[in-house]
């Protein structure tokens, strides 16, 4: 049983908890995280299946993504179903509900040879059975994924899959599927769908999180060409509901808030060209095509969103993509992370990325930003203790050079990390900024 007490806590671990302080209070469930990793380890040495190597090393899976052709008249969800022979037979490694208009089926998987099936909820009792079968790839011709076919070390294409709904089949795989019903849009960010425990998820048990989120984007209204989409990029350990107070200040005649719900604990590089691909997808998908799109960052949602416009420019800016806005985001990474990283027994992927001199820093940073992709900084100021800093980031890092060159204007505000999204002065030139993308 793990005991969760601060000073213990900090006793055990005193390094790494500058990453903590800086990044994440969330000590106790960092030790269910190290627990957790040791458990998933030795269960792996005493009965292997990829379902655990997934759940080890969600950091070196890839999204297996390939087009689905059926009948359009069909409103109804499907399932894609992904199989492994690797360590036993038929294993269901991971599965995944496809809402309407199921134009396409995208699971994350580590390295290896799948069968997929997809089931349909013929009978519309949101449950899918062995009879429903609509769709697989052909037997004896399994699909691999694998890093060296990944382009941009994240998407392997797989086969169009052709389902026929009007001849469902049996699967022969022994399991009774119950579907997860999640939905794109919601009314409020007060739903418990964003709640911010699923933040914490996010960050230390990465496939659990996509299990409840089953997709990437979420929206508070239908889709509106004629509206600017705004994309909000939540920070570490963070929930589309840190953006309530900027959202509920917006004139929604003009705009649409679009949110990018992700586990904040992998690697911020397959982070950024997930939300790169995510956008591009969107825009090639009949009736979504982008006008005007903006995208918003907070804390290590800057780093996330830098990684994907470098994705989305790489050959030029696209014509829909109006603007970048930051908000105390980390772009000089953080010391104390690199100073943690020689006492942690375990590290989150994230962590790795976000310390100062990272790999995946040098990287962003060998592409300046698009000239003509107009970039906002905000930056926070508040700290009682004296450092400069906004309580979490120091100046030094929200303000690098390497960023602060390339802004239009950068704006200061007397606020701490999170109360920077909570400013009634960071909502009131916020929205002035935004009348230069939708005027």
């Amino acid at each position: 049983m793990i005991r969760c007490h601060r000073s213990a806590t900090f006793r055990t671990l005193a390094g790494l908890f500058f990453v903590f302080v800086l990044l994440s209070l969330s000590g106790c469930e960092y030790l269910k995280f190290v627990e957790q990793k040791r458990t998933l380890k030795s269960e792996f040495h005493n009965q292997p299946k990829v379902e655990l190597l997934r759940e080890l090393s969600p950091e070196n899976c890839y999204t297996l993504m390939g087009n689905l052709e059926h009948r359009k008249d069909f409103k109804r969800s499907f399932l894609a179903v992904a199989v492994s022979d690797r360590f036993q037979n038929r294993e269901i490694v991971a599965k995944r509900v496809i809402l309407h208009p199921a134009l396409y089926y995208a699971l994350m998987l580590p390295e290896g040879d799948y069968d997929l099936f997809i089931f349909a909820d013929i009978n519309g009792d949101e449950n899918f059975g062995k009879d429903e079968l609509v769709g697989r790839t052909p037997v004896g011709r399994p699909v691999s994924v694998s890093r060296k076919i990944a382009e941009d070390n994240v998407l392997v294409r797989g086969p169009v899959l052709r389902l026929d709904v009007d001849h469902p089949q049996t699967s022969d795989l022994p399991v009774h599927f119950q579907g997860t019903m999640r939905k794109s849009r919601y009314a409020s960010l007060d739903d418990e769908f964003f709640d911010p425990r699923y933040g914490t998820m996010g960050l230390y048990r990465p496939m659990e999180f996509l299990a409840h989120a089953q997709g990437a984007f979420f929206q508070l209204e239908d889709y509106d060409p004629n509206k600017t989409l705004l994309l909000f990029v939540h920070g570490v350990e963070g929930t589309p509901r840190d953006w309530k107070y900027l959202v509920e200040g917006l004139d929604r005649k003009k705009f649409q808030s679009w949110f990018y719900y992700y586990p904040s604990g992998m690697p911020l590089e397959k982070l950024g060209n997930n939300l790169a691909r995510s956008i591009m997808t969107l825009n090639e998908t009949p009736g979504y095509s982008i006008h005007k799109l903006v995208i918003v960052a907070h804390s290590m949602g800057g780093l996330v969103a830098r990684a994907a416009i470098d994705r989305l420019c790489r050959d030029k800016t696209p014509s829909y993509l109006k603007m970048y806005i930051s908000l105390s985001s980390p772009y000089g990474g953080i010391e104390e992370a690199r100073e943690g990283m020689k006492s942690a027994p375990v590290m989150v992927p994230c962590w790795i990325d976000v310390a100062s001199d990272s790999a995946f820093l040098k990287k962003i940073y060998a592409t300046p930003l698009p000239e003509d992709l107009p970039f906002y900084m905000f930056f926070g100021y508040r700290n009682k203790s004296g450092i400069s800093s906004d309580g979490t980031i120091t100046l030094r890092s929200q303000l690098d050079s390497r960023v602060y060159m390339k802004a239009v204007r950068t704006y200061g505000f007397d606020a701490t990390h999170v109360g920077i999204l909570n400013d009634e002065a960071v909502r009131q030139v916020f929205n002035e900024i935004l009348q230069n993308a939708a005027p």
